[in-house]
Order: structure tokens, then sequence, then C-alpha cells
């Protein structure tokens, strides 16, 4: 074993970078060249006459839109809204599935509000509204609007939008 860091050593040096010399990637490959083999006695044409379809249906697949292919194929975790609800609000457009186990996270009303505060005002479609809320706070001459409006927007949007 003491001779086991010199060779090494002179493997790295003559051989370069392990993942160039590395045989996983073409063993792989050759697995699903052996998969075409259909007529062991001419495994070469066989071969090609299998690549070559599975490169056409690759190719024409991507033009398929009505059938579900790799390349039109959701993604695995992903969910549509078919839910007109959700449609409302780009923000809450996005559904979406934990990946793994879910850990629950308990906040305090303060903190809930300002988590609140911050998707909504932070939302492209809410901008309208925080802008006809500030001036509706400068009416009624609020002194500190930035603070009531942090604090108060969430409560006046739920109730003007439903």
């Amino acid at each position: 074993m003491v001779h086991l860091p010199i060779h090494l050593v002179r493997e790295a040096i003559l051989g370069g970078p392990v993942h160039y010399r590395w045989m996983y990637p073409i063993e792989r490959f050759l697995f699903k060249l052996k998969q075409y083999v259909s007529n062991k006695a001419f495994p070469e044409g066989s071969i090609a006459e299998g690549y070559i379809a599975e490169e056409c249906l690759t190719f024409c697949s991507m033009y398929l839109n009505d059938i579900e292919t790799q390349f039109n194929r959701v993604e695995r975790n992903y969910e549509s809204c078919r839910d007109k609800a959700c449609q409302t609000l780009s923000v809450f457009s996005e559904n979406s599935r934990l990946i793994g186990k879910g850990t629950y996270e308990y906040l305090d009303n303060k903190l809930w509000n300002q988590a609140r505060a911050y998707v909504l005002m932070n939302c492209d479609e809410v901008i309208p509204f925080v802008s006809e809320h500030k001036e509706e706070l400068r009416r009624n001459g609020c002194s500190n609007v930035e603070k009531v409006q942090n604090e108060s927007f969430p409560e006046w949007f739920e109730k003007r939008v439903s």
C-alpha cells in the first residue's frame, strides 16, 4: 500500500483528470447501442438502423403538439391551475408541490402581516391598488403614510377586492 500514492501521482500526470479516463459514459452508450441489435449476424446494420430510427423519432416528436412527448411533457412537479380564482393575479397563479417532507413554520401576527404586505406590495397587478391606498391615506391627513400603508394595506386590499 505504500507504493499506491506514488503510482496514483504518476497516473494522474500521464492520464490527466479522472473524468477524461472514466469509462462509465462510454459503457452506458455502448449498452444503449447493444439494445438496437436485432440481427446478431449483422449487428452494425442493426445498430445503424436503430440509431437513425431513434434520431428520426426524436426529431419528429419535437413538432407533435397534440401528443405528449419528452419535449412538450409538463415537468414532474408542475400542477396547472384550472381554477378561475387562481388566474386573477399572477403571483397566486403558480401552483407547487413539495419535494420531500414538508415542514411547518408558525408565524406570529406581526411576521404574518409583514409577509403578506411584502407579497402584495411586490405584485405587478396590485400596484394600482397600492397607489390608490396611498392617495386615500394622504387625503385622510395621515402623517406617516409609508408606515401606516405597510400595516393597513393587506386588510384594505382584502376589503377592496372582495
